[in-house]
Parts: structure tokens; C-alpha cells; sequence
């Protein structure tokens, strides 16, 4: 191997070159990646330095992402109470409808109204989750949120459980009742029956008489519709009897002569005929019944009243003096003939009862004239079972308690939003504390294109001079080289 040995000028010119060329590498990589501190190298202190800001935005960028995860709970919550205190401003539109309704029938609808609502709230409730957490599910779903990356300060958000609506809004669902229905068909009797409209006379069916008496009794057993039949009563006027909608009766005539009667609560329509009614007479006043027999056997006091035919359960029969019932008897499965008998022994007001061998059943009287009545059931719509808004004043009352379901409702909605402000606030803060550390510890590290510029023009400046310089020197040693070759020849 040959050793080439270099002088002293070009050996300097050759080192110039190399630290030319390495400086405009370094310079180009700044200048192209912005970057001036890439290494602890470069500048130990800087490094370190913007290192250590680096980390410690690192550090609060994860914290942050756990308080974005909770606040996406807490913003599920917020949405899923804004959507319920939607809907109780519908509940509270429904309840003053039902309120103002003097349609017991149109209140009853309401109510279903009212339960589907409550339904809504909760399925709200079950749906405003997020990554698994509920805050509207109440046991089991508390929020803990730290608000410093160190842990040592945090705030809890207590859940609610809106499923359980008695509890947190004081509200329940409704019963939303049952109608009882009655069907007959109202003909002239005759062959072929024609159907009754609501202009025939009520009188023209053989189902009815002039002096029948019909009344409407509620659960209660008061009466809340009657109806005097007289020779100008039409079916019309019955179908108006049996109409009372804020009671929860009404009834409709087709043109097939179908009467339909339908009740929202248990009702019976009672019908006292004419015929039946035994007045007394002579001085003093008596009257007596048709034998009661058991088949061809008159009936003794042990006998139960409906063996004779002559009754049947739910029959009402009463004894008044003119316009006042003084005594009455109710016929149930168990009534005995003698309980027929106690009933008309009335010593205050004058009156006794005795039954006789052949069955006859005699009531006297010291001085007062009677009459005896037998009520018997047309209709019995004892099936109908009540809606909780059967009566306007319970759908009245029902007002303040959505009233007071909203203001719990925003109490909790109040809460949340506490919560949701405070750490929203406490987000942004960090957010924007982070975004300084990180964009301090860059602007430590970064370099200044103008300068590096600066540096890349002057680099190259040096470059070409030590290009020239070496190419100068290499010139020269040459002309020596031939001038001592020269020499020798």
C-alpha cells in the first residue's frame, strides 16, 4: 500500500471541507424538521428541560382523557334528564287535559296516556349510559372523578335511580280500569219485530210500561240517572238516561235497535215496573203478595227467597210511605223468605209482616198508607272496574303531584349540571395547560429558518472558498512538482 502524504495547506483545506459538509448536513436536518435540540448532545440543558415540560403534558393528556370519559357520562345523564323533563312537561299537559275533561271515557285514555309516558321515562332512564356507567341507574353507577392528575383532590357524582319513579319522582303508574258492557235489542214486539229508532216510543216494546221507573246506581249503590217512563218517553230519552259521561255511563241506539251501554266503573241499571208494585189498601192500611211457592209447596220462612221464582239476585224490594222508603231488603243467594219478613216489621214506622200458611206474605199498617216496590237489575255492568281519573277531582289532585315530580326532576338536572359545568371547566383548564407545557417544551427545541438560513448561505459561502483554496493550493503544489522536475532533467 502506497501512503499519500498531503501538505500542510490542502491537508487544512481537505478539514475545512469536512466541517463544511457536516455542518451543512446538521443544518439542513434543523432546517428541514424544525428542530434544534434533537438530543441531550445538543444542548444537555434544553433538552432536559423541554423533556421534563413534555412529560408532564403527557401526563395531564391522560388525565384528561379520564375526565373526557366522565364527562361523556355526565353529558348522557344531562341528555337523558332534559328528555325526562320533556316528558313530565307532558305529563303535566295530559293531567291538566284530564283535569279539564268532563268525559270520564276521554280521562280513562288519558290515564293510558299518562302510563306510556312513564314508560318512556324510564326506558330514557335505562338508555342515557355511556361506556357502561349510568348515572340515571342510581346503586352501583356513582361517579368518582380525581380533579388533579395526583389524585389527591376528586369530586363524586351520586347516581339516581329514575327506574324507580315512585321514589325519586313520587310518581306511579295508573290503574287504567276496565269497561263493563250491556247489549239488548229494543223492538215494537211485533211479528216481524221492527228495531226501535231513537224518535219510537219507549212504551212500544214490551220490555217496558208506562209507571217503570229506571235508575242508574253507582259501586256505592247512589243512584246517579233515573227515568220515568209515561206514554211520550222515546228511546231517545233512555239512551239520554244512560248517557252521563262524566260519571262514566253513556250508551248508544244503532239503527238495528241494538242498545249498547258502557260503563267505566261497576254500575247496574235498575228497573222498577209498575206491575210489580203492591199499594196498600182499606183502613188500615194492608196489602198482600202472591203465594210464595216452591213448586206446588207454599214456601215457609227458611226457604230461600229465589226458590220462589218470584225473585232473583240483586232484586231490591222496598216498602215507602208516599215518597219515602222506610225499609228495603237486597235479594242474595243466601236471602230466606223470613228475611223478607223482618224487613217489612218496621215498628217505627207502623209497620209488620207475617207469612201465612199458604205462603201469603201480609204487611199492615197502624195508620200511614204504603206501597211495595221490587227493583230489579236490566243491566249489570258490575264488571266495569275504575280508572284512577274516574273522578275529575283525582286527576285534579294529580296536578301538583307532576308539579312537584318536575321540581324534583330539576333539583337532580341542577345537580348534574354542577358536576358538568365544574369539571368542563376543570377540562379546559387542563386542556389548555397542557397545550402551554407542550408548546413551550417545542419552542425550547425548535429552530429559528431564518437563522438556519443564515447558516445553510454562509456554510455554502465557506464551501466554495474551500473549494477554491484547494483548488489554489493544488495549483501550486503542481508548479513546484514540475519545477523540481525540471530541475533534475
Amino acid at each position: 500500500m502506497v501512503d499519500i502524504s498531503l501538505t500542510k495547506s490542502l491537508r487544512s483545506t481537505v478539514s475545512a471541507l469536512n466541517w463544511v459538509s457536516n455542518e451543512s448536513a446538521a443544518a439542513s436536518q434543523r432546517l428541514t424538521t424544525g428542530i434544534k435540540v434533537q438530543t441531550a448532545l445538543d444542548d444537555p440543558s434544553t433538552y432536559i428541560s423541554a423533556k421534563s415540560l413534555s412529560l408532564h403534558a403527557a401526563a395531564l393528556d391522560k388525565y384528561l382523557e379520564r375526565l373526557d370519559q366522565g364527562l361523556g357520562v355526565i353529558n348522557a345523564a344531562d341528555n337523558g334528564l332534559s328528555s325526562i323533563s320533556d316528558s313530565i312537561n307532558t305529563l303535566k299537559g295530559v293531567v291538566s287535559r284530564a283535569a279539564a275533561s268532563k268525559n270520564a271515557f276521554e280521562r280513562a285514555d288519558l290515564v293510558k296516556e299518562y302510563n306510556d309516558i312513564l314508560d318512556k321515562i324510564v326506558d330514557t332512564a335505562k338508555d342515557s349510559s355511556y361506556n357502561g356507567k349510568n348515572l340515571l341507574l342510581g346503586d352501583g353507577n356513582d361517579l368518582t372523578l380525581y380533579l388533579s392528575s395526583d389524585q389527591n383532590e376528586s369530586v363524586t357524582i351520586e347516581a339516581v335511580d329514575f327506574t324507580d319513579l315512585l321514589n325519586t319522582l313520587g310518581l306511579k303508574k295508573l290503574d287504567e280500569g276496565k269497561l263493563a258492557t250491556y247489549e239488548t235489542k229494543l223492538t215494537d214486539g211485533g211479528a216481524p219485530a221492527k228495531p226501535l229508532k231513537s224518535t219510537s216510543k219507549l212504551v212500544e216494546s214490551p220490555e217496558y210500561a208506562v209507571g217503570d221507573e229506571i235508575a242508574v246506581k253507582d259501586a256505592s249503590g247512589t243512584i246517579i240517572s233515573t227515568l220515568k217512563i209515561t206514554a211520550d218517553t222515546t228511546a231517545g230519552d233512555l239512551v239520554t238516561a244512560l248517557s252521563q259521561p262524566d260519571k262514566g255511563l253513556r250508551a248508544t241506539l244503532g239503527s238495528d235497535g241494538v242498545l249498547n251501554v258502557e260503563a267505566a266503573d261497576k254500575m247496574t241499571v235498575n228497573i222498577t215496573r209498575a206491575a210489580d208494585t203492591i199499594s196498600s189498601a182499606g183502613a188500615p192500611p194492608s196489602a198482600s203478595t202472591s203465594p210464595l211457592m216452591i213448586g206446588a209447596t207454599p214456601a215457609t220462612g227458611t226457604d230461600l227467597l229465589t226458590a220462589t221464582g218470584q225473585y232473583k239476585q240483586g232484586d231490591v224490594i222496598s216498602i215507602r210511605q208516599g215518597n219515602t222508603v222506610v225499609g228495603s231488603l237486597t235479594v242474595g243467594p243466601a236471602t230466606t223468605v223470613d228475611d223478607l219478613v223482618n224487613a217489612f216489621t218496621i215498628p217505627a214506622s207502623g209497620l209488620s209482616a207475617s207469612l201465612d200458611a199458604a205462603g201469603v206474605l201480609t204487611v199492615d199498617s197502624a195508620s200511614v198508607a204504603f206501597a211495595i216496590d221490587k227493583s230489579s237489575i236490566s243491566a249489570d255492568l258490575t264488571t266495569g272496574t275504575a280508572s284512577s281519573w274516574v273522578k275529575r277531582t283525582d286527576a285534579e289532585a294529580a296536578q301538583q303531584t307532576v308539579t312537584d315530580a318536575r321540581h324534583a326532576a330539576e333539583k337532580h338536572a341542577t345537580n348534574i349540571g354542577i358536576g358538568l359545568t365544574l369539571l368542563k371547566s376543570r377540562a379546559e383548564y387542563v386542556g389548555g395547560f397542557s397545550d402551554v407545557l407542550s408548546s413551550t417544551a417545542e419552542s425550547m427545541r425548535a429552530s429559528d429558518k431564518d437563522e438556519e438560513a443564515a447558516i445553510m448561505l454562509a456554510l455554502s459561502t465557506q464551501q466554495q472558498l474551500a473549494i477554491s483554496s484547494f483548488s489554489i493550493t493544488q495549483t501550486a503544489d503542481n508548479g513546484i512538482l514540475r519545477l523540481l522536475g525540471g530541475g533534475s532533467s
